[in-house]
């Protein structure tokens, strides 16, 4: 699953592939943290790290999944970020790389 964040909003690519998530920008770190804030997606820490919100994450997700099992592809994707330390500690963020 990916996280596509532009100056102008966010969207998600690859629903269905909840095996590897990250966030994707061309933006330079102000501007990336900038689109986060505005979208309501998450926050930028820094370098090549993000944070983003899981209930905005789920909800753009949903409306471009497939999978008939999606429901349980999250759940298992969720539980590995947090047996990975990934999860913020209110549980409601996921630390992901940024590509770009």
């Amino acid at each position: 699953m990916i996280m596509y964040i532009v100056a102008e909003g966010a969207a998600v690519r690859d629903a269905d592939d909840c095996g590897r998530l990250h966030l994707q920008t061309d933006l330079d770190p102000d501007g990336l943290r900038a689109a986060l804030t505005a979208t309501g997606s998450g926050e930028f820490v820094g370098g090549d790290t993000a944070l983003l919100d899981l209930g905005v994450l789920r909800a753009r997700a949903e409306l471009v999944a497939a999978a008939p099992d999606w429901a349980q592809r999250w759940t298992a994707m969720v539980d590995h970020a947090e047996r990975g330390g990934r999860l913020s500690p209110d549980g409601r963020s996921v630390q992901v790389n940024v590509q770009r």
